[in-house]
């Protein structure tokens, strides 16, 4: 496996790879301190994942996250950072990032959230959660109309439901007793049905037209 990690702090980088150590002896790390740098890594292409901090020199971090989904679409994108107002998340995931994990986590939480997007989930860190909750509708950008064209079927509904608390497809398969062929296959029509592009945005756009119950 091979590991993009992007900060400009060197202590964190060490941190960092001191965790990333857990994945074990074949997990290869590139470290990158900038945007720009960030950028040429990709473009060189061979990665497996990308950790980036959105606090770098060099250009706006959200348009990095927005330039590497464009160049590689199913690359994942975990941010860590210590930018972790439910603003900044929304942000980030939006741009096309897979998880987003707060510097003050646990070694243990990190470690687990990145099993998680590695084996194809979404990371969202419980603060983001309980601030939509505690939000008023126009505050969490929910409440909005859903168009007609969002309707999805009842197994897409059971999928979209399981992907929301972060499974993986082996685990959505095994909760629905259904294949993973068939999960990729619900996936792949939920994101053309709501116009989205990677598993994070499918979760938020849920949220926002109250397609979960």
């Amino acid at each position: 496996m091979n590991i993009l990690l992007a900060d400009d702090h060197v202590l964190f980088r060490s941190g960092m790879r001191y965790i990333l150590a857990e994945f074990g002896s074949d997990v290869l790390i590139h470290e990158v301190g900038t945007g720009e740098e960030v950028l040429a890594a990709v473009r060189g292409g061979g990665f497996d994942l990308v950790l980036m901090d959105m606090l770098m020199p060099g250009m706006d971090q959200r348009d990095v996250i927005g330039m590497i989904h464009a160049l590689r679409p199913a690359l994942p994108i975990v941010i860590v950072s210590m930018l972790d107002s439910p603003g900044v998340i929304r942000g980030a995931l939006a741009s096309g990032a897979s998880g987003f994990i707060p510097k003050t986590s646990t070694s243990v939480i990190m470690t687990e959230a990145l099993r998680l997007v590695m084996a194809g989930g979404v990371y969202l860190p419980p603060s983001l959660l309980v601030a939509e909750a505690d939000a008023g509708p126009d505050e969490a950008g929910a409440g909005v109309a859903p168009p007609a064209d969002t309707r999805l079927t009842r197994q897409q509904r059971a999928v979209l439901g399981e992907l929301s608390v972060g499974k993986s497809n082996k685990e959505i398969a095994l909760s629905l007793s259904i294949s993973e062929a068939t999960v990729k296959v619900h996936l792949a029509a939920i994101m053309r049905t709501l116009k989205v592009h990677n598993r994070t945005q499918v979760v938020l756009t849920a949220k926002q037209y109250k397609l979960l119950d």
